[in-house]
C-alpha cells in the first residue's frame, strides 16, 4: 500500500476530509474533534503538527505533536516553526490519551511501518534540525512499535483505570478497605443531605458554562503546574466548545446561591469514559472539604448506571485512585534521536 502524510496545522488549515469519521472509527474521544483541535492549537506554547496518515488516499491514523524548538518559550504563545527542535508526541489537552492512534485493530508490523513510514515524511518536510522525537504515555510492550532506537526511556506517572463492577455500587464499595469504604458512603449522605449544597450530574452543557468551567480548571491547573516550564490553562474558547457539546459530562457542586464550588469533566465514551479534570474552590474561598473524594462516588454511580465498562482516572494522586480500586497502568515517555 502507498502511505502518504497529511501535515496540518491547525491553527490555520480546514479541517481535513473524513477527520470526522476517522476519529469515530478510531473511537476517539470529544479532544480530538478538529475545532478543540484549533482551539487548543491558538493557545499553545509550541506549534501544533498534525499528521493524518493514508493509506492509498485511505485515513488509517493519525499523529499529533508540538514542535518543541531548542529555545524554551515560557509564557510565550506558539510563533513560526523555529529551524531545529524536537517532536513531541502527545494528546493535546489530555495526559489520559496517546497522541497516536489507528482506525481498526492492526496488527503490530503494520501499526510499525506506519509509525516508520510517518517519522521519515515529517522529518522530509520540517527539515534535517528536527533530529529526535518524545513519545509520551507509552505502555508497557510499546516501544518495540516505535521508529529507531530508544536512547531515553524516562517513567512517567501511570495511568489510573478503574473497573466498573455491573450489579452497583455496593460492589464497588465492597472492594475498598473499610475505613476509606465508611469514610465516602459517609460523606455521600452528609453532602446529599446538606439543603446548601447542590451536587448535579449530567450533560455538561445543561450544567455549566464555559466561562465557570475555565475558571475552576485554571485554579486546578496553576496550582500543580510546573515552576521551570509552566504551561498556560486550556483557554476560555477551548472549554466553551468542550462543555458546549454532547459528549461531555459533568459532576457540578454548587452552593446555595449557585455559586459553582467544585467540577468534574468526564468525556463520554462508549466502554471506557475520561475522567478530563477536576477543579475546586479552597475552602478558605468559599469551597467546601471532602469534594474531591465524593467526585468519585459520583463518577462511578454515573458509570454504573450508564452500562460503562470502567473509568480512565487519569493521572497524578496515584496511591489515592489505587485506594479506590484502580489499576496503575505503567507509563513512560521515549526520547529517539534519528
Amino acid at each position: 500500500m502507498s502511505l502518504t502524510l497529511q501535515i496540518i496545522d491547525p491553527r490555520e488549515d480546514p479541517e481535513p476530509a473524513g477527520w470526522e469519521r476517522l476519529r469515530t472509527a478510531a473511537g476517539q474521544c470529544v479532544t480530538w474533534r478538529y475545532d478543540l483541535l484549533r482551539a487548543y492549537a491558538w493557545a499553545a506554547q509550541a506549534p501544533v503538527l498534525l499528521t493524518v496518515l493514508r493509506e492509498d488516499g485511505v485515513a488509517v491514523g493519525a499523529v499529533s505533536a508540538s514542535l518543541r524548538g531548542l529555545r524554551p518559550r515560557r509564557g510565550l504563545y506558539a510563533g513560526r516553526r523555529d529551524p531545529a527542535g524536537i517532536l513531541d508526541v502527545h494528546a493535546p489537552g489530555n495526559r489520559s490519551q496517546k497522541g497516536w492512534w489507528f482506525a481498526g485493530d492492526l496488527d503490530p508490523e503494520r501499526r510499525r511501518d506506519l509509525l516508520r513510514g510517518y517519522v521519515r515524511g515529517v522529518r522530509r518536510e520540517l527539515g534535517a534540525g528536527w533530529r529526535s522525537f518524545v513519545w509520551r504515555e507509552v505502555s508497557p510492550g510499546e516501544p518495540a512499535l516505535l521508529p529507531g532506537r530508544v536512547r531515553v526511556n524516562l517513567p512517567t506517572e501511570p495511568l489510573a483505570r478503574l473497573a466498573t463492577p455491573r450489579t452497583g455500587i455496593d460492589d464497588w464499595y465492597a472492594r475498598l478497605d473499610r475505613a476509606r469504604r465508611d469514610s465516602l458512603r459517609r460523606r455521600a449522605r452528609s453532602f446529599s443531605a446538606d439543603p446548601g449544597l447542590s451536587v448535579q450530574v449530567g450533560p455538561a452543557r445543561e450544567l455549566v458554562t464555559g466561562s465557570e468551567a475555565a475558571a475552576l480548571r485554571a485554579e486546578n491547573d496553576l496550582k500543580h503546574r510546573n515552576r521551570l516550564f509552566p504551561l498556560a490553562p486550556l483557554p476560555l474558547p477551548y472549554l466553551e466548545a468542550l462543555v458546549g457539546g454532547d459528549e461531555v459530562v459533568a459532576i457540578a457542586y454548587r452552593d446555595g446561591g449557585g455559586r459553582l464550588l467544585g467540577l468534574s469533566l468526564i468525556l463520554d465514551h462508549a466502554r471506557w469514559p475520561v475522567c478530563l479534570s477536576w477543579g475546586a474552590l479552597p475552602p478558605e474561598d468559599g469551597g467546601r472539604k471532602h469534594l474531591y473524594f465524593d467526585g468519585y462516588v459520583r463518577m462511578v454511580e454515573w458509570a454504573i448506571g450508564a452500562g460503562k465498562t470502567g473509568l480512565v482516572l487519569g493521572k497524578g494522586q496515584a496511591e489515592a485512585k489505587r485506594d479506590l480500586g484502580a489499576e496503575l497502568v505503567p507509563s513512560s515517555a521515549l526520547a529517539v534521536p534519528l
